[in-house]
């Protein structure tokens, strides 16, 4: 008996290969969709990074602008709490010099108001007339336990002069503001008001900053004694459309961003908008190109509603997705045709190769001209043997031509980077091999040709693995983002040093206390805080002008720098008084004698203008740690009595806080 015949028969067999060309079709098209789809998610989480991005940043710029306007007031306090008896000709001279209305864009002005007393009121209004405001007086009128009345405001110009005699303490929203600066003796901001300034034209919803000035060398430990010895406030009224205007830079119009008084998003509330008819933030809000952020300031919230503009997410080629779906398609497609040739003629599927390949190269092209657009360099790794490609422009990043780096290898970037950030750099890239990150990014410092170095932001992605699971082809983008990083350094820059003179400011000196302490504590060592006054510096001021009084001021900075370690914090605090901070001090020897040589230095004459010189010398109050204060508080507290205790005995002289000594100046 002869076995079964299982061969297919010929017509069956020709059925099966015209089949075969629209089986790869439809293979190729399913894994054109699987292509389009993962890229299209790819995309929308660049959008979502860029727009979170822009998000930081604008909130950041926010906190930047008002960090700079809350420098002038405090420069402006310093200057009324060292110089009583400031004129309003030299008021309005100094925030002129500030840049109040030309350098500094957004602030409607800086003035004074003065705290009043039912008794005091008479004699405030005659005594402001005698100074030449000959229709002055105090509105509203009517009887109140307390007034408060705007005696100075800069600059003096159009509707700033609407304020004058304004009693901010009348209104609720900004008596609420006001109280909360005098209880606790710090800057306080107002909700949402209409400011005296508005005319009724272009008006725009408004805020104040107030800073709370007391008596000099009064005890402020508590609410009482501060509300008693309240003197006034500085503060800065703000129109909130002018507030924002320049501050996105580069940036406008990648976010539409609408502000709120408080937490309650109600149009009653609405301080900024940028777009025509009110919307409520809580209407269906998208999760990736919408969000709603809290930013507290100064004891007040506001709450910013921010979307993505179409500008802003234009700014990523949303065709990519689309044409690596079509050129899936259309390969799919010419390999299916490729396959009907060869089925049918051989020399019809020559004609199709060539077909084929001319449209892998326009593919190949398209997509090239999409990276070329970008302006990226584009890298490809295989992770194994160290290989690794570059494009041309990856190279011109850090100054080579292509060819000037050939052979290339993965040495051809790791020697060009900075050791530190290529560290960090190693590690996320384990963390995304491990599976623990969807993808690699990295910001680095890279060596430029010209031996500078350059900042990158480094994309990539795994491309697949060898059969044992371990990473194998790898590939990326590289972006210059130098630019970028110069300017967040700036702003961080500006934030925590004194203008003037570049020291540290109050913010950053406190910073260093904290963290000195911290170590002193661990370590069972000893530091010292000096607190040093400028004696004469008002006579400077009043004989020759502010402009040489900011030389005094930066001629002193320089000559206390001289006296000090690199390890010493010298910082400005305020108008001509400095700190020296002083961790690992051995005794209060030490500390004495490094005040005798600051203040031996500190005599010697300044030179000014024209011939003139300027002679002053400091005041010198020192607190040690851990025997005068075992917290910033009480150091800082001691090292201003000291001093205080020098300017009283005679000033040109240095002090170490004791406390029987502390108890004749609290006498």
């Amino acid at each position: 008996m002869n076995p079964p015949d299982t061969t297919l028969p010929v017509a069956v067999k020709a059925r099966l290969w015209r089949g075969l060309p629209w089986l790869v079709l439809t293979v190729g098209v399913a894994l054109s969709g699987v292509v389009y789809l993962e890229n299209r998610e790819n995309l929308e989480a660049q959008q979502s990074a860029i727009f979170q991005s822009e998000v930081r940043k604008a909130v950041e710029m926010i906190e930047a602008r008002m960090g700079t306007y809350l420098q002038i007031l405090r420069a402006t306090g310093g200057l009324l709490k060292t110089q009583p008896q400031v004129s309003r000709e030299q008021f309005h001279k100094f925030i002129d010099q500030q840049g109040v209305g030309t350098d500094h864009t957004g602030i409607q002005g800086v003035g004074f108001a003065r705290l009043i007393r039912p008794q005091e009121l008479q004699a405030h209004i005659a005594s402001v007339r005698r100074e030449g405001v000959a229709d002055y007086t105090i509105r509203p009128g009517g009887e109140r336990p307390l007034y408060s009345s705007i005696v100075y405001i800069a600059p003096a110009l159009g509707r700033n002069l609407r304020a004058i005699g304004y009693d901010m303490y009348a209104e609720p929203v900004r008596r609420l503001a006001m109280q909360r600066a005098a209880d606790t003796g710090e800057m306080s901001l107002s909700g949402k008001v209409r400011l005296v300034q508005e005319t009724g034209q272009d008006e725009q919803a408004g805020f104040l900053v107030y800073a709370p000035l007391y008596r000099e060398g009064m005890p402020l430990t508590g609410v009482e004694e501060r509300r008693a010895h309240l003197v006034g406030w500085v503060y800065a009224p703000f129109r909130m459309n002018d507030f924002l205007t320049g501050i996105y830079g580069e940036r406008a119009g990648n976010l539409l961003i609408d502000i709120y008084d408080g937490t309650d998003a109600t149009p009653a509330n609405l301080m900024h908008t940028e777009q025509a008819t009110w919307r409520d933030p809580k209407d269906k809000p998208s999760a990736i190109y919408e969000t709603v952020q809290t930013l507290h300031q100064m004891g007040h919230t506001w709450t910013l509603h921010m979307r993505a503009s179409d500008l802003m997410l234009s700014r990523i080629d949303t065709r990519l997705p689309a044409l690596l779906g079509l050129g899936g398609v259309l390969m799919s497609l010419v390999l299916a045709l490729l396959i009907q040739v060869l089925v049918t003629r051989r020399e019809r599927a020559i004609a199709m190769a060539i077909k084929m390949n001319d449209a892998l190269v326009q593919e190949r092209a398209k997509l090239s001209a999409i990276i070329a657009g970008t302006h990226a360099g584009t890298w490809e790794w295989n992770v194994q043997t160290g290989e690794t490609t570059y494009n041309a422009h990856w190279a011109q990043l850090i100054g080579y031509g292509l060819s000037e780096l050939e052979p290339t290898s993965i040495e051809t970037w790791t020697d060009r980077t900075h050791p530190d950030d290529l560290k960090t750099s190693r590690a996320l890239l384990q963390q995304h091999f491990d599976g623990q990150l969807e993808y690699y990014e990295c910001e680095a410092r890279m060596r430029h040709k010209d031996g500078h170095w350059i900042w990158v932001l480094d994309r990539g992605q795994l491309a697949s693995r060898t059969p044992d699971g371990k990473p194998l082809m790898m590939c990326g983008t590289r972006l210059d983002i130098t630019h970028h990083k110069q300017l967040e350094e700036s702003y961080k820059h500006g934030a925590h040093h004194d203008q003037l003179t570049g020291l540290p400011n109050r913010t950053l000196l406190a910073d260093r206390l904290e963290h000195s302490l911290l170590v002193a504590q661990r370590n069972h060592e000893a530091l010292a805080l000096m607190f040093m006054d400028i004696d004469g510096f008002k006579l400077v001021n009043d004989t020759h002008g502010h402009d040489a009084g900011d030389l005094v001021l930066q001629t002193m900075a320089r000559r206390i720098q001289r006296c000090i370690r690199a390890s010493d914090t010298l910082a400005r605090i305020g108008g001509d008084e400095f700190v020296v901070l002083l961790p690992d001090v051995t005794d209060e020897h030490h500390a004495w004698v490094l005040a005798e040589k600051i203040g031996a230095i500190a005599r010697e004459p300044i030179p000014l203008a024209e011939g003139a010189t300027a002679r002053v010398s400091l005041s010198i109050g020192i607190a040690l740690y851990p025997e005068h204060g075992q917290d910033a508080a009480t150091l800082t507290e001691h090292a201003d009595q000291a001093m205080y205790k020098v300017k009283k005995g005679g000033k040109n002289a240095a002090e170490i806080y004791h406390e029987d000594g502390a108890a004749d100046l609290a006498a």
